[in-house]
C-alpha cells in the first residue's frame, strides 16, 4: 500500500472527526496497525480492513483509495421513536 492511500484514509478520518484510536477500535485493529496503514508502512493490508474503514467513514472504496473523488455522505438520521397510540375509550 502506498503512502497516498494512507493519506486518503487519514484525510477521510479527519474529515469525519474521528481519532485513529476510535477508528481502529471500530474496525477491530490496534491503534498501531491503524497508524501503520495511514503511514504507508503496511505493504498489503487486508481487504477487510479497507472495506471496514470505508464503511465506518461512509465512503466508497474507490474514494477511500483515491481512485475517484470522495462524495461525503450525510450522517444517518437518528432513529425516531413512534408516537404512542391513544387508547380508545370503551363504553
Amino acid at each position: 500500500m502506498t503512502s497516498a492511500v494512507g493519506a486518503h484514509i487519514r484525510q477521510a478520518r479527519l474529515r469525519y472527526g474521528m481519532s485513529q484510536a476510535e477508528l481502529a477500535r471500530r474496525i477491530g485493529i490496534s491503534k498501531t496497525a491503524m497508524n501503520d496503514l495511514e503511514q504507508g508502512k503496511t505493504r498489503d493490508p487486508h481487504l477487510s480492513y479497507i472495506v471496514a474503514i470505508a464503511e465506518e467513514l461512509r465512503l466508497s472504496i474507490d474514494a477511500l483509495i483515491g481512485r475517484k473523488k470522495a462524495v461525503e455522505a450525510s450522517p444517518p438520521a437518528p432513529a425516531q421513536r413512534p408516537r404512542p397510540r391513544k387508547v380508545a375509550s370503551v363504553g
